[in-house]
């Protein structure tokens, strides 16, 4: 009995918990050299959100080095829906503020900020409280 479980689910199972794992690890090895990656692995490449927990407003710093790349800042929840979002029109902005936060449940969200292809160059953690 054992071991027809064995072959049948513990084994598979193992085998494809090993693929995943040294596929990861081959991932993570694979840092692609571009210009572009070594400009930020040089500056602060940061997005600093105060006040933490935030209940109705937040505020989010655009880190020097991403203010003329970040196109937009979205508030996503965990899983991954979009709560709320403000284009940058202004490359100088250096804060964001979302002030229309009390009417979102508390909770963890993400803030992530995009390009203009709509990738993400930056993503921290945000959790709201309770008014």
């Amino acid at each position: 009995m054992i071991n027809l479980l064995y072959k049948t689910f513990l084994r598979p199972l193992v085998l494809l918990c090993g693929i995943l794992f040294l596929g990861n690890i081959a991932f993570a090895q694979e840092v692609p050299s571009t210009e572009h990656k070594n400009f930020f692995m040089s500056q602060d490449k940061s997005l600093t959100i105060y006040p933490m927990p935030a209940s109705t407003v937040a505020y989010i710093r655009i880190a020097p080095a991403l203010r003329n790349v970040v196109d937009k800042v979205e508030i996503v929840n965990i899983i991954g829906r979009k709560v709320t979002e403000q284009s940058i029109i202004d490359k100088s902005t250096t804060e964001v503020v979302f002030s229309d936060l009390g009417n979102i449940p508390k909770g963890m969200y993400m803030v992530i900020a995009r390009d203009k292809s709509g990738r993400i160059v930056q993503s921290a953690k945000l959790i709201l409280n309770e008014n």
